[in-house]
């Protein structure tokens, strides 16, 4: 990763506030509207498919990042809905529901790969899960495992 990069995602990822986050009409943008080069909004969705997208700038440069060094990945989760976080169990005030975390899936490498990348960025959260890692953009340096 070149310094100016590093600079970029340096300065995004500490400097985050959930009032910065994009809110998209997907009746309005469309299913095809694409967030970055390998991102199409609907992958952001809440799985409640709700018609409203609440994502974070710094998410997108996160999730393009990611694919651009680990290859194709999946989303799991991106933006949800607090009905669709309440529905599923989620915590109680997840970055998730401010468009601000995802749920990450590498399908060309490892959950290990993830995780190395993912610590050389100034990212927030960073939590450990059997089959996927969770990323937030919130700011706090907070790591934790779930296995």
């Amino acid at each position: 990763m070149n310094d100016s990069l590093k600079a970029v995602i340096f300065f995004m990822f500490n400097n985050q506030n959930s009032n910065d986050s994009l809110v998209f009409s997907l009746p309005i943008m469309g299913t095809g509207y694409n967030l970055s080069r390998n991102f199409k909004l609907t992958e952001a969705q809440s799985k409640c498919g709700c018609d409203l997208i609440i994502v974070h700038p710094s998410t997108i440069v996160l999730a393009q990042t990611l694919r651009d060094k680990l290859g194709r990945i999946k989303i799991n989760s991106w933006y949800r809905s607090v009905e669709h976080n309440e529905k599923i169990g989620g915590v109680e005030n997840s970055k998730h529901t401010l468009g601000m975390a995802l749920d990450v899936v590498p399908l060309q490498a490892s959950l290990e790969d993830v995780l190395n990348i993912a610590n050389t960025l100034a990212i927030g959260g960073i939590g450990i899960y059997e089959s996927f890692i969770h990323l937030d953009v919130y700011g706090e340096n907070r790591r934790w495992s779930q296995i």
